[in-house]
């Protein structure tokens, strides 16, 4: 008597059973990066020497291991806001270096970092990298003055690389992004003692095959405190004024000078 009921019950989950056999398994869940920075904010004070922060990160949901190769890459992009940059050739004229007709390039970053867990060519296709600015060759300084040809603005664009480079202003470097672990990622980044103030964006892209998967954006606030922001304020901000103390700072420091140091 008591098969019936145990019959009963085993044809009814039947259908149950064959329908959850018979359902397809969810996708994965898609794998998504998660930055930030060591600092938000940096004060430049008069003892200022540069500083270096760190970026780290995680990727949630991972599905493989750096170990895999091209499995996964990161790649971070540092950058302060742009501003007009003129660059001017000096030519020597009667003995004397003067500047001549330069140009103008309307967004120039101030500072300006990329770093990876390998090439960049290695990860991304050429127009990727364009597209996303990333490496200094696809930094986009805006359209130069009308009348000046396409040569001497690439000469010029090459000397306002190779000088940013030599104050240690644009930087690159392909092996800057390491992993710890399955999915955790950092990497430094030197800031130099003439670090421009902004407020910059940090731009962490993950890749995986080629393929941008996920990004992320974080922002730094770079600024000068105490008596340093009231010239940088000042200079900026009232230019006249500024001329005009910085004239009688000098004339006082003469007299003072000439005073302690005068012969009876």
């Amino acid at each position: 008597m008591r098969t019936l009921p145990i019959l009963t019950l085993f044809l009814a989950l039947l259908p149950l059973a064959t329908a959850a056999a018979g359902r397809p398994e969810p996708p994965a869940p898609k794998e998504e990066i998660q930055t930030d920075l060591s600092t938000r904010e940096i004060a430049i004070q008069a003892n200022f020497t540069g500083i270096e922060i760190l970026v780290y990160g995680s990727i949630d949901f991972s599905q493989g291991t750096p170990a895999q190769p091209g499995t996964y890459d990161v790649i971070m992009v540092v950058r302060s806001p742009a501003y007009p940059l003129v660059v001017r050739r000096k030519e020597q004229i009667a003995g004397i270096w003067v500047n001549t007709p330069g140009d103008v390039f309307p967004a120039v970053p101030g500072f300006y970092a990329a770093l990876s867990t390998r090439p960049f060519r290695a990860i991304a296709s050429d127009a990727t990298l364009k597209q996303l600015g990333v490496g200094i060759a696809n930094l986009d300084f805006g359209k130069p003055l009308p009348d000046t040809d396409n040569v001497d603005a690439a000469r010029f664009r090459s000397a306002v690389i190779r000088l940013k480079k030599e104050q240690n202003l644009f930087q690159e470097h392909d092996d800057g992004v390491s992993f710890v672990g399955r999915s955790l990622f950092r990497a430094n980044i030197a800031m130099p003692v003439n670090v421009p103030v902004g407020r910059y964006t940090a731009d962490i892209y993950l890749f995986r095959d080629g393929e941008l998967i996920s990004k992320n954006l974080s922002t730094l606030e770079v600024s000068k405190v105490g008596f340093e922001r009231t010239i940088y304020v000042l200079a900026f901000s009232h230019p006249f004024v500024y001329g005009l103390l910085a004239v009688l700072i000098a004339v006082l420091a003469g007299l003072a000078g000439w005073f302690a140091f005068r012969r009876e």
